[in-house]
């Protein structure tokens, strides 16, 4: 703040209107007296002005002082809030953003690993439904008792589809008149079963099975032993099958 100019009245307040020269000699020791009055009230008022000058100028300082000091403590106060910014992240930050890493990968290791095993109990079950289907229906196949051979032949048609149903229906009538007159019964049991391929509507499956035939008045039945590749095929929320081959 600029020091502030004292009016020149105030300067000048104490001083006389007239009759006072610089220079001029007194005429007299009346005015001898009166000019050192006037001197002294002059010198009086100098000093006068000197101090509030004086006054002014301290007074502009200490403002000057408290502004910087202001200042100064507001970047004081800013420069840890900068640094804070500035600072890198120290071993806490780091510390913790591992965690996390180490933890979203455990996630989705644990995510993939439930995901796999979901994979492998719906495959073992597909297996396990595909392979029960076959068993059956080899069972039904060579298991046909002669006094009741038309609704063995019926159960086994009605678990077949395709054009492999088509034709057990077409030779089923002349099947059965032929089990009715040998009075030949027979009755199958498997061995083992294996899922060769799969999806999820089909699937071929390798049986082994051995099917024993009895005759009216025979003693001991006779044996015989076979390996089919029967096809399953999902057909309306159900597993039949498809097609049968015997192989040697």
């Amino acid at each position: 703040m600029p020091p502030r100019e004292l009016p020149a009245e105030a300067l000048d307040a104490d001083m006389p209107s007239a009759g006072v020269v610089s220079g001029a000699a007194p005429t007299s020791v009346a005015e001898a007296d009166e000019l050192a009055q006037a001197e002294a009230r002059a010198e009086a008022a100098r000093a006068r002005a000197d101090r509030l000058r004086q006054q002014a100028e301290a007074a502009s300082g200490d403002q000057d002082s408290r502004a910087g000091a202001e200042e100064t403590e507001r970047e004081a106060d800013s420069a840890p809030s900068r640094r804070r910014r500035l600072r890198p992240p120290g071993r806490k930050a780091m510390a913790a953003a591992a965690a996390v890493a180490v933890i979203c990968a455990s996630l989705a290791a644990s995510g993939y690993l439930m995901w796999h095993h979901r994979g492998v109990v719906q495959q073992r079950q597909r297996t396990a439904e595909f392979a029960a289907a076959a068993r059956n229906a080899v069972l039904m196949m060579t298991s046909i008792d002669a006094s009741k051979a038309r609704d063995d032949m019926q159960r086994f048609a009605d678990d077949t589809t395709g054009m492999f149903k088509a034709g057990i229906l077409l030779g089923a009538e002349d099947a059965v008149k032929a089990v009715e007159q040998s009075k030949v019964s027979s009755k199958g049991t498997v061995q083992a079963v294996a899922v060769q391929s799969m999806t999820e509507d089909s699937a071929i499956v390798l049986v082994a099975a051995k099917t024993e035939f009895t005759k009216p008045g025979q003693a001991k039945p006779d044996s015989r032993s076979s390996r089919l590749v029967v096809s399953v095929q999902r057909d309306g929320g159900q597993l039949k099958i498809s097609r049968v081959e015997f192989v040697q």
